[in-house]
């Protein structure tokens, strides 16, 4: 694959990714492909609607289900998949009421960095395609992201956002 040397590891610690209730493979195959373009390798499915092992995923995911599938962890309730992690940042595009930290991903990225070290107990929680995170979800979190966009049509799709996040994270913590 052009651009890519599998020899090569990055050196920090990475939180996980938790995607509650994915629906669609597709998505999970592209999720899989961002979080190895930025060094993740930990990912927690929250009750998945789909089988994670099926054709789309894999074709999707452009070689990162290879290499990253050993580390797929499912789990039947967020509370459960969330035990051993001391920081949540839950995704979400709409305001809630809750008393939450909320901030964009760079603003979210400093002040994990500044409080947590970590980064293996830290988690990143995305909701369903369809949805997102009930404010129940969002109310086990410590910190709330909100990734700035167009208000008349703010919702991104689920493995755009992880993207994001990902990215986020690698230029803080990378440099």
């Amino acid at each position: 694959m052009a651009g890519t040397d599998s020899s090569q590891n990055t050196s920090f610690e990475r939180p996980c990714i938790i995607l509650n209730e994915v629906q669609l493979a597709e998505n999970l195959g592209m999720v899989l492909r961002t979080m190895l373009n930025f060094g993740f390798k930990n990912l927690r499915l929250v009750n998945p609607k789909v089988n994670f092992a099926n054709k789309k995923t894999i074709s999707s995911s452009a070689g990162a289900y290879d290499i990253i599938s050993n580390n797929i962890k499912v789990f039947n309730s967020l509370e459960e998949s969330i035990e051993d992690i001391e920081c949540l940042c839950a995704t979400s595009v709409r305001k809630r009421d809750l008393d939450s930290f909320v901030g964009d991903p760079k603003n979210t990225m400093k002040k994990i960095s500044k409080n947590f070290k970590n980064a293996n107990a830290i988690g990143f929680l995305f909701g369903p395609e369809k949805a997102g995170l009930k404010n129940s979800d969002l109310a086990l979190a410590n910190m709330i992201i909100n990734i700035p966009t167009n208000r008349a049509f703010g919702s991104l799709n689920l493995a755009m956002s992880v993207n994001i996040i990902c990215y986020e994270w690698y230029l803080k913590n990378n440099s």
